[in-house]
């Protein structure tokens, strides 16, 4: 059996993975785990997966490397029992604040005595058989991923106390919403964002917690790894799909000499 994602970044080794905001299919764990990914976040926060699409999308990751996570709207019960239920093998906190959310998602991760999980075997994430209870929630505890992210300044602010709490797995740094929570310009290269990201990283790697966040330019991702991170996203299957496209169009237009591609800016309106 490959080992769990919390296992890996245990060992110090770095994973990489993907967002999953839009596309639905059933053979999506066997993609990624093609292309190498180590980990899937199914955005639930922004996007509108809902349960029925988990549970058409998650039995495809059996047996592979790459793991189904799941980016919960808020820390609430329905949120994550389903999830957690439904195959998923971890959960992403967005907007973390303060140290009670993080005890709160800590509770609901875990089985008792650790936590307060409610206990199903006739569910997917147990292939609905019976399993031996002590056993199997001991695993369960041990192997589950929690992935909090801190992307305002309140979070920012509140780091240390946020931190102290036991069971968080990997920090994730929401960089985009974390600048516009500081008022400031979204660079990860210099100033106000890039030395937030480093404080981040270095208290979450103190704390013997792996860091990430979405680092697709090589040189960002090796700037921050003496920092702590380990936990990569390239960003999600749109952004992936729309510049696989892109390339892939461009190479044909300039071997046959054609007129460069036309770019088009969408006008929103409100």
């Amino acid at each position: 059996m490959n080992a769990s994602l919390k296992s890996r970044l245990r060992d110090g080794k770095i994973v990489t993975g993907i967002f999953i905001t839009e596309f639905r299919t059933a053979n999506m764990g066997t993609l990624l785990d093609m292309a190498g990914c180590d980990f899937a976040i199914f955005d639930m926060e922004h996007c509108s997966f809902t349960n029925q699409d988990l549970s058409a999308a998650l039995p495809g990751f059996r047996n592979c490397n790459c793991r189904p996570l799941v980016r919960v709207p808020a820390v609430r019960r329905e949120f994550f029992q389903s999830v957690l239920d439904g195959g998923a093998k971890g959960i992403v906190v967005p907007v973390v604040e303060s140290p009670e959310q993080v005890q709160e998602a800590v509770a609901m991760m875990k089985y008792p005595p650790q936590g307060k999980r409610g206990l199903s075997f006739c569910c997917p994430h147990t292939c609905f058989r019976e399993q031996d209870r002590d056993s199997y929630t001991q695993n369960a505890n041990e192997n589950l991923l929690l992935v909090i992210q801190i992307e305002t300044q309140t979070g920012l602010d509140r780091l240390e106390e946020i931190l102290a709490v036991p069971g968080i797995d990997v920090v994730f740094i929401g960089n985009m919403d974390l600048s516009l929570s500081m008022g400031v310009k979204n660079d990860l290269a210099k100033g106000p964002v890039h030395d937030a990201v480093q404080k981040i990283l270095r208290s979450a790697k103190a704390h013997g917690i792996a860091g990430g966040g979405n680092f697709v330019r090589p040189e960002l991702a090796a700037q921050f790894q003496k920092d702590g991170l380990q936990f990569i996203s390239l960003d999600s299957d749109v952004e992936r799909f729309i510049a696989g496209l892109i390339s892939g169009i461009e190479t044909v237009h300039k071997g046959l000499n054609l007129d460069a591609v036309p770019s088009y800016d969408a006008e929103i309106n409100f």
